[in-house]
């Protein structure tokens, strides 16, 4: 008589226990974002001086649409995500630092004030999206083409080189931003972000060598972190230099371009994505040294020294984050 096996279930490891897990960040107000593979906290310094901080699992869309962790198009979708999450992060951080001024001023609103506020300060923060929106495109596309084609009096035959036309309408891109960020760099809160930013890699870094997030271990690491953002832009304009030649000729008119380049952000994203992935597995390596060699050399715009408070925040960050994820429990999968 033939036994029928018993069904039995595999439980998925739980990354915690996974020594390499993979913990990012980005600077905010006042505050660090710090995301794991499950759940993301953002910590921010109040102005009586204490740490507020919220958590929240992560979410993916790709767990609902499988076909999206396609290579290519994680990337995109890992952008957008990683763009969202940012978004709320710094939605949090500002209502922390306003709520402190609020504080000092003793400032009671009565509901339909609230109402009233919420609305208004949505309405604002949609407008602001559009003039953004607007604004980078005449900045990053309207400009670096009309640059490009006003040097061709002096460089004849320019428009008919698909390859010179397109390179330097991508070093004139990374020009204006190299530019717009070391400009902004000099403004006081600004700075201060970039402290964040500091403190942020400092706090990674002392984790990755699985050290206690304390002050004396996390002080004496660099600010520079070769899993920075920073690196995926200079991948995503070495990207895009090969589609822009394969995709988009010089005769092409303002409109067209804004029209073809703003699709092509999805296959650029998804690239730079793949290649980022690439570079991280080979880091020693020295022509990946040299690859994101630009990205840890605009750093040091990007980043600066925090101080003691900045590395606190940063540290209570990394872990809440450790605290939601020893306690995760991962869904089973029957066999």
């Amino acid at each position: 008589m033939a036994v029928k096996k018993a069904k039995t279930t595999k439980k998925i490891t739980t990354p915690c226990a996974d020594k390499k897990m993979s913990i990012g960040g980005q600077a905010v107000i006042e505050g660090v974002l710090m995301r794991s593979p499950n759940y993301y906290a953002v910590s921010v310094r109040h102005k009586n001086g204490s740490i507020k901080t919220t958590t929240a699992p992560v979410s993916s869309i790709t767990t609902k649409y499988s076909f999206l962790k396609w290579p290519v198009l994680r990337g995109f979708v890992a952008l957008i995500e990683s763009m969202t999450l940012g978004f709320k992060a710094l939605d949090f951080s500002a209502q922390i630092y306003e709520e402190g001024y609020e504080n000092k001023k003793k400032v009671k609103l009565t509901k339909a004030e609230t109402e009233k506020k919420a609305k208004k300060e949505k309405l604002e923060m949609t407008f602001t999206y559009i003039i953004s929106f607007a604004f980078a495109l005449f900045l990053f596309i309207y400009l670096p083409v009309q640059g490009t084609k006003l040097l061709e009096k002096a460089l004849p035959g320019l428009a008919e080189n698909r390859v010179w036309f397109n390179l330097i309408v991508v070093t004139f891109k990374l020009a204006i931003f190299f530019l717009y960020i070391w400009a902004i760099s000099f403004m006081e809160d600004v700075k201060r972000l970039f402290m964040y930013h500091g403190a942020e890699h400092k706090a990674i870094f002392t984790f990755e060598d699985g050290k206690k997030l304390t002050q004396k271990n996390m002080q004496p690491y660099t600010t520079l972190h070769p899993r920075c953002g920073t690196a995926f832009i200079f991948l995503t304009m070495i990207v895009s230099i090969v589609i822009f030649v394969l995709l988009l000729p010089p005769e092409f008119k303002i409109w067209q371009r804004i029209l073809l380049e703003i699709p092509l952000l999805i296959p650029i994203a998804g690239l730079s994505y793949e290649l980022l992935k690439f570079s991280a597995k080979f880091q020693d390596n020295i022509f990946i040294k040299i690859l994101i060699a630009p990205g840890l050399a605009f750093q040091k715009i990007t980043t600066k020294e925090p101080d003691a408070k900045m590395l606190e925040v940063a540290a209570k960050s990394i872990e809440e984050v450790l605290k939601l994820e020893k306690k995760h429990k991962p869904a089973a999968v029957k066999l």
